[in-house]
């Protein structure tokens, strides 16, 4: 008897220690650090419009600022929000960017937004919000991408996040492609639309077929009064599925083939959904009427720092005393005020090597209605000769918005002369499958 009471005493405490080690194992944190040191901590997923902080079963680690813990927010919309402790030195602030993934790797999704807790000292809890995500999955993987002064690499280990969303969700119903909309004299026919297709750049050279550098491609025939046209593209694209998911399109490049404008694109949704709502918004492009368009001569060209060009808008709607808020310029045009500031020519870059070279600030107000478009037309020197724009940039404060634009070769020039129009966009509703980009 006292033998099986040993043996049995033996089997609880063997099975006692298995149950605790699966117990520790299932629910020990995960932690990640970074190459450059850096330690992140997940402590938890929240869902919905109000996110509260994780309960931490420790307390944190040395320093975190003593009442300063973790802050509540809420969302416009419903979103996933991921709560992580990042620990790192008080030089350094940790430079890394969050991505969401289903299981297979399919399709990926940014943060669309980071909220430190609490700013200083050394260690931080971060608030990571997505507006997409797989949602019938039961759990998620989160992927890190390191900035460092080796350019941008992804980490090699992950999270497992569990889904708090997850479904059921019901199916829509796709129609059949080509399908053409109309609005006005304006049609816009879809003809193809390809998920995991490649993107003209790579946000992950590291892994060509990573998610992360595959998106859309669609092809679009675009229409005016029943003849085919040219100079209206797309320029957004507004996806969304049954399960909630909403995404804008980023990085959107137009190739004119005959009359069929074909358009690569990142989406953030997954593609074995049974069906996408794209609203889609055409611009023109050139060949603007004449009420639509202003001319502005002489425009002066300052010298400047890219810091200032860079800072312009931050400063502008803060009131510093850094930047002069001066218009040279200033019309009323579709209802909107517009307010040309002096052109900046950076000083502290080499000059004419087809490198940007400055910028010219635009400010609209009150801020465009929806449905309505500002285009930098062209931009020339005192010959006529045109510079180029090479990428541009918004910043608003609900009230009026800032339009940046950055130009090219500008050595040697004291002013330019600058073409702008205000004009309206078109939009098309399509509920469509997309295809599968085959290997």
């Amino acid at each position: 008897m006292k033998t099986k009471i040993l043996l049995w005493g033996f089997v609880l405490v063997l099975i006692t220690g298995l149950a605790a080690g699966a117990y520790w194992r299932q629910h020990r944190p995960q932690i990640i650090v970074l190459d450059n040191g850096d330690k992140l901590t997940l402590l938890g997923v929240t869902y919905g419009k109000h996110h509260a902080p994780p309960a931490e079963k420790k307390k944190p680690a040395a320093g975190a600022r003593r009442g300063q813990g973790p802050q509540a927010f809420n969302t416009a919309n419903n979103a996933l929000v991921v709560w992580i402790r990042q620990e790192h030195p008080a030089s350094q602030w940790p430079n890394y960017q969050l991505y969401l993934y289903d299981k297979a790797n399919t399709a990926c999704t940014g943060s669309s937004g980071n909220r430190s807790s609490y700013g200083g000292g050394t260690n931080e809890v971060v608030a990571a919000e997505f507006d997409s995500f797989p949602r019938r999955q039961g759990s998620l993987i989160l992927r890190i991408q390191e900035w460092g002064q080796g350019g941008q690499m992804m980490n090699e280990k992950h999270f497992v996040v569990s889904n708090p969303a997850r479904g059921p969700f019901e199916k829509w119903q796709p129609e059949p492609l080509p399908a053409t909309k109309t609005d006005d004299d304006f049609s816009v026919t879809l003809t193809k639309l390809v998920a995991g297709a490649d993107l003209p750049y790579q946000r992950n050279q590291e892994d060509a077929d990573d998610a992360m550098n595959k998106g859309m491609a669609a092809t679009f025939t675009v229409q005016r009064n029943g003849g085919p046209v040219a100079n209206w593209q797309l320029v957004s694209v507004e996806s969304s599925d049954a399960t909630g998911n909403h995404a804008s399109s980023s990085g959107i490049q137009n190739t004119w083939q005959g009359d069929n404008d074909s358009v690569t694109y990142q989406a953030g949704l997954w593609a074995d959904e049974s069906a996408w709502k794209l609203r889609a918004e055409f611009s023109q492009q050139s060949d603007f009427a004449s009420n639509e368009l202003w001319s502005a001569s002489a425009i002066p060209l300052e010298p400047g720092r890219q810091q200032d060009y860079w800072n312009f808008a931050n400063n502008f709607f803060n009131n510093r005393r850094s930047i002069t808020n001066r218009a040279v310029a200033e019309t009323d045009l579709g209802g909107v005020h517009l307010k040309i500031f002096a052109a900046k020519q950076f000083t502290d870059q080499q000059m004419g090597n087809g490198e940007i070279d400055g910028g010219v600030h635009i400010q609209a107000t009150p801020s465009l209605p929806a449905g309505m478009q500002i285009t930098l037309v062209k931009v020339t020197d005192n010959q006529g000769g045109e510079i180029q724009s090479n990428g541009s940039g918004t910043s608003g404060n609900g009230t009026s918005t800032i339009y940046s634009y950055q130009l090219r070769d500008l050595g040697g020039l004291t002013n330019l002369n600058v073409t702008i129009a205000i004009h309206k966009s078109h939009f098309f509703e399509f509920t469509v499958k997309p295809e599968k980009e085959k290997p």
